[in-house]
């Protein structure tokens, strides 16, 4: 699970993955933006081994492909702030990663990105003229804990996701 500020991100996390753990890597895109127009869905399938992920409406419907997905031995990436920040700013965690994790049994991986949202700012799908700096960093695996709530594994995972981008800032 990554911070989200940008369409950038995506991108950015398959290429600094390792090519054994991009080729099995599925990413959950917002079913509403996913479904705006048969090209953009088909392109960001195609480009992205995308999925779509359903922002409201029932849990079940939501988990269902995710955990599909794990079951097939499948890495899964996924956005739990929902949507791409405005500002470039952390923002709440939902609990469905860590519902996800929960339910599955599996660890989430940290992922924090940083200067992504300078370069391709939410509402633009090209770059801009910066000379932003950009980086992804992962962190350890975060495994749920015993009779851990779904909302206290999320606020580890945010937890976690903002020191990540803040070891960054610190390090240059």
């Amino acid at each position: 699970m990554a911070n989200h500020a940008s369409h950038l991100d995506t991108p950015l996390i398959f290429g600094a993955l390792p090519r054994p753990l991009a080729s099995r890597l599925a990413v959950g895109a917002a079913a509403d933006y996913f479904s705006t127009s048969t090209m953009t869905g088909m392109s960001t399938a195609l480009l992205f081994n995308a999925f779509p992920v359903q922002r409201s409406g029932t849990r079940r419907r939501r988990r269902s492909v995710a955990l599909s997905l794990l079951d097939e031995g499948w890495n899964v990436l996924l956005y739990p702030e929902g949507t791409r920040s405005l500002d470039g700013s952390l923002g709440a965690f939902k609990s469905g990663a860590a519902r996800l994790c929960l339910e599955a049994g599996v660890p989430a991986v940290p992922v924090g990105l940083y200067g992504t949202h300078a370069v391709v700012p939410r509402g633009r799908r090209l770059p801009v003229r910066s000379r932003a700096r950009v980086c992804v960093r992962f962190g350890q695996p975060i495994a749920p804990e015993a009779g851990e709530t779904s909302h206290g594994l999320s606020d580890r995972m945010r937890r976690r996701v903002s020191e990540l981008a803040a070891d960054w800032i610190l390090a240059r």
